[in-house]
């Protein structure tokens, strides 16, 4: 079975009615090759796993709901996705978030049916967000015995048919965390400076663009205030 975390390619419907037979000698060596990329797409799984599961234990204390919520106020996290991709961390920031998310919600969704399903098939139902959704395609994933691509497909047509907003999951703590996370990024003099410098030669609309967000901004963080004040 292919991997939805491996790099693949898929040949055309043309291609596919075009191919030419194979010979004897060809189909060994096409089902020794499918063999030994079925053991590779394993051996990449289970490391990238092992990985996700070492990093929420030693990065977020074995802490979930950190690792999913408000992992970005985490310094030893944000270091890592500043070097993902890089030489010092050559697994991409792609990788990187599908591990530690999977290593998360296996923590979290006890369901038979997600334990069961393999990191190629989990992944493609993390846009779902929402862990009963989760959970309930998981099922259906598992009772239709669904390919990748048959996955891919029901994750669509599930996303597509969700009516409205997709509501914001949000606790105390992880609106601390939001908003630290985000002032210590941006207000940092030396980042205060460099804006100053960016914008210094922007064209006008983007200089109105941004005062425009910052004003917004301004009459948010004013109403939040106001609120837990009172």
């Amino acid at each position: 079975m292919s991997k939805a975390i491996v790099v693949r390619t898929h040949e055309s419907v043309t291609s596919q009615v075009h191919a030419p037979v194979l010979t004897k000698n060809e189909k060994k060596v096409l089902a020794e090759a499918l063999r030994l990329g079925e053991e590779a797409g394993d051996a990449i799984e289970d490391a990238l796993v092992s990985y996700g599961r070492w990093i929420l234990i030693n990065v977020f204390d074995d802490d979930a709901a950190s690792a999913l919520e408000t992992k970005r106020a985490n310094a030893v996290w944000h270091e890592l996705v500043r070097r993902a991709g890089g030489p010092t961390l050559r697994l991409s920031r792609k990788l990187l978030y599908v591990s530690v998310q999977i290593a998360a919600h296996d923590k979290r969704i006890t369901d038979e049916a997600w334990r069961k399903l393999e990191p190629g098939r989990k992944e493609i139902l993390l846009p779902l967000a929402d862990e009963r959704a989760m959970r309930k395609a998981a099922q259906h994933v598992m009772a239709m015995k669904l390919t990748h691509r048959a996955t891919r497909a029901y994750v669509k047509a599930l996303r597509d048919g969700q009516s409205g907003p997709r509501a914001v999951r949000l606790t105390a703590k992880t609106v601390v965390a939001r908003v630290r996370s985000f002032r210590e990024v941006f207000a940092d003099e030396s980042v205060t400076r460099r804006i100053a410098e960016v914008f210094a030669s922007a064209k006008p609309v983007e200089r109105q663009q941004a005062l425009r967000e910052l004003r917004a901004l301004e009459r948010w963080v004013t109403k939040v205030r106001e609120q837990l004040q009172n």
